[in-house]
């Protein structure tokens, strides 16, 4: 039983860690989010994206962050869901942004499928359909 209790309280820390990076980031608050974040994280674009990316470190969080605000004059992510599958928290968003030239507004309801370990997000894959991240989730725990 306490196992259980201890196990449900991780998974409540790491929901409520996913809940405060995705509000600093909505904030512009680069560096509060670093603070769980692992300084080694791997982030990977959807591999169906036009030019799929992985990056490195906190400096490869800071390309993805620009990344987007290179593609998009106005953007912003939406979470609607916390969902715990073992040390993973798949966070189900709303994406919109709205292209830069273009002007073009783009929605879409995507997932990030965090890797959390020690209070720390190691990894972060991005998947265009949320069911596939829980799926692999669930396949790895």
């Amino acid at each position: 039983m306490a196992e259980s209790a201890g196990a449900e309280a991780l998974i409540r820390q790491n929901i409520e860690a996913m809940k405060r990076a995705y509000t600093m980031a909505g904030q512009g608050d680069l560096e509060g989010m670093l603070d769980i974040i692992d300084p080694e994280i791997v982030l990977r674009d959807r591999p169906e994206s036009p030019d799929p990316r992985t990056y490195h470190g906190y400096e490869g969080v800071r390309r993805s962050l620009e990344s987007s605000d290179e593609t998009f004059d106005e953007f912003e992510l939406q979470p609607e869901e916390f969902i715990p599958v073992g040390d993973y928290v798949i966070v189900v968003l709303v994406m919109r942004g709205t292209g830069r030239g273009s002007g073009i507004t783009v929605e879409d309801r995507i997932a990030h499928q965090w890797r959390i370990r020690d209070g720390k997000a190691v990894a972060c894959q991005v998947y265009s359909d949320p069911e596939d991240a829980v799926r692999d989730a669930r396949a790895d725990a």
